[in-house]
């Protein structure tokens, strides 16, 4: 059986917009930072949030301590701010019809995703929660992407096989989270770019040509 592991911000859903601002908000009310939501979402797209506001401290900072202190300060209120802001995530086009299709033509799908429990609320309130065999999130202490250790336990716990195990996203930690496993992997993106991913799309609705 073919199965498909699924980022979630910005490959099944615009949660973009709430995530930068929320970033904002957080890095002026803690640390009196400010940039604009256009250099936050370029930066955070390069990486993942983690990474980004780890580095930006890095420099300001003089030991590993004060760092994770103002990494975990960050968080407090991001995550507050991100919820807050949950109303501006939208489904993708075309998100629930390609879900469905693959459904329907057997394929067994994951959502695998950074975000804290929060997603399984999210994941309701959108209504895809049942286009899912299960949905995995950091927050049961599975270590980051781009580790495999999420991937290890759904390849696991389902006996997945790895030579037909997809993994699809839009950045390059999807990518490099996928290739963890030697897993194949599909980029969605408008850019004409090589993160090293084996099929690229601009829209959902060609996942199924691609993987058949």
């Amino acid at each position: 059986m073919t199965s498909i592991v699924w980022d979630f911000d910005g490959t099944i859903a615009n949660s973009y917009p709430g995530m930068v601002i929320a970033v904002q908000q957080s890095l002026k009310e803690n640390f009196q930072l400010e940039f604009s939501k256009d250099t936050i979402y370029h930066d955070i797209k390069k990486t993942s949030i983690r990474n980004y506001v780890t580095e930006l401290f890095r420099d300001k900072v003089h030991s590993e301590d004060e760092l994770k202190k103002n990494v975990d300060i960050f968080y407090h209120d991001y995550k507050f701010l991100e919820k807050n802001n949950q109303d501006k995530t939208n489904l993708l086009p075309h998100a629930k019809s390609t879900f469905a299709e693959l459904k329907q033509a057997g394929f067994q799908q994951f959502l695998v995703t950074h975000r804290d429990e929060s997603i399984y609320q999210l994941a309701k309130t959108l209504e895809i929660e049942d286009y899912f065999t299960e949905i995995v999130s950091v927050e049961k202490d599975f270590r980051r992407k781009p580790d495999s250790h999420m991937l290890d336990y759904l390849i696991e716990k389902y006996h997945l096989d790895k030579s037909n195990l997809w993994v699809i996203g839009d950045r390059q930690i999807d990518i490099d989270f996928g290739r963890s496993v030697s897993a194949k992997t599909i980029l969605l993106t408008d850019q004409n770019v090589d993160l090293g991913q084996d099929k690229t799309i601009t829209d959902l609705n060609q996942v199924l040509s691609v993987i058949k």
